[in-house]
């Protein structure tokens, strides 16, 4: 929350600076990094392991206009099969991380693992900027199942 006080005095003091400073250019939103996905592939959990996962990222990022990024899911993947254990936060990157809006939701990991970070339901948005619907709303979407614990690694014993 103290995130979310901080971006809402950052608003308020850009309106109070002086009328010739506001009417400088602004710099672009930075590239948006992180969403959550507007739609799952129709067949609950069976998303077609981590490949399946991120194609599934990467093509509703693309249809959004933001495809040039490479696009991971946030999932941890328990070893078998002739696969290795693998941990979300190993597969995201270092960060920071923006929504469609420009909006922080983390600047690095150790944030985005943490209470400090940003992801609320009106910052967690989808590819398209928009909210998902969650705690409140008619119909609730905002489950995330990443087989993963609270700083992104896999949790033992699952079979995600």
């Amino acid at each position: 929350m103290k995130l979310t006080a901080s971006l809402s005095s950052l608003i308020g003091l850009a309106a109070l600076t002086a009328p010739g400073l506001a009417q400088q250019p602004q710099a672009p939103p930075p590239p948006m990094s992180f969403f959550t996905t507007s739609i799952g592939l129709g067949d609950g959990a069976k998303l077609g392991g981590l490949s399946g996962a991120d194609a599934h990222c990467q093509k509703l990022a693309a249809a959004a206009g933001r495809g040039a990024a490479s696009w991971r899911a946030y999932l941890s993947q328990a070893p078998g099969g002739g696969l290795p254990q693998v941990n979300a936060r190993d597969r995201i990157g270092q960060g920071p991380w923006y929504n469609a809006a420009g909006v922080v939701i983390a600047w690095n990991l150790e944030d985005l693992h943490e209470d400090r970070n940003n992801v609320r339901k009106y910052t967690a948005l989808d590819e398209k900027g928009a909210e998902v619907k969650g705690r409140g709303d008619d119909v609730n979407h905002h489950d995330m199942l990443t087989g993963s614990d609270s700083t992104g690694r896999l949790i033992p014993g699952d079979a995600a």
